[in-house]
């Protein structure tokens, strides 16, 4: 089984509520769900939030929209991770894709690729990248949060090169697009994605990486 975790709070220094501004009508994170659902290589999508009262919003529109939602610790992450692993029932074998409540862009076909490709410990496009920010993609097996080395590295913060796994890095085979800012983070992030939404977006469709570069030429 592949679960994917779309991890997603209110708070936000820079961009307050940013998860839940409205492209169209619709708020972000539902938009996200709405893309992850076009996924051939996922079999359930779980929004993880924290506890936080503020977020009780994000669990409204999770029960809104149909997709479930996990609630767990605001500051330790793997300790949130851990809990909806256990609560879902999820084996060690099984595996996990991290996905950002700041990427309105997450682009299935890279999801799936990069779980297609996944074979051991972690499989991500972020340890060399050259896709652009906004559409990190991390596959693991969720038994790879017992690993000893969780308890010095935060593994959410991309601090991968001291810790004991096998790996794999997606890359993109075209051409370097690191350089590229697609996530949400500020106001003039924002305006740029609902630029590109209003271009793009049409109900029960997907838009991708390809088309956003399209938009942008």
């Amino acid at each position: 089984m592949t679960y994917a975790f779309l991890q997603a709070r209110v708070g936000s220094q820079r961009l307050p509520g940013k998860v839940l501004l409205p492209i169209l009508g619709k708020p972000v994170l539902a938009h996200i769900v709405d893309r992850l659902r076009f996924a051939k290589t996922i079999d359930r999508i779980v929004v993880v939030t924290s506890t936080n009262p503020e977020n009780d919003a994000i669990e409204s529109l999770c029960k809104l929209i149909q997709v479930d939602c996990f609630r767990g610790s605001e500051d330790d992450v793997k300790d949130r991770y851990m809990k909806a692993i256990k609560h879902y029932g999820i084996k060690d074998n099984d595996n996990v894709v991290r996905i950002t409540g700041d990427c309105p862009f997450c682009s299935t076909d890279i999801i799936d690729r990069t779980v297609s490709r996944h074979k051991g410990d972690l499989t991500t496009n972020c340890i060399v990248r050259t896709f652009p920010d906004g559409l990190d993609v991390e596959v693991f097996r969720a038994g790879l949060l017992k690993h000893p080395e969780f308890d010095r590295i935060n593994f959410f913060e991309k601090e991968y090169e001291d810790m004991d796994y096998t790996g794999f890095n997606v890359q993109n085979i075209f051409c370097d697009l690191s350089h590229m800012r697609w996530t949400l983070d500020t106001q003039e992030d924002f305006d740029f994605i609902s630029r590109v939404y209003e271009k793009l977006y049409k109900p029960g469709q997907i838009f991708l990486m390809e088309d956003v570069l399209k938009c942008q030429n």
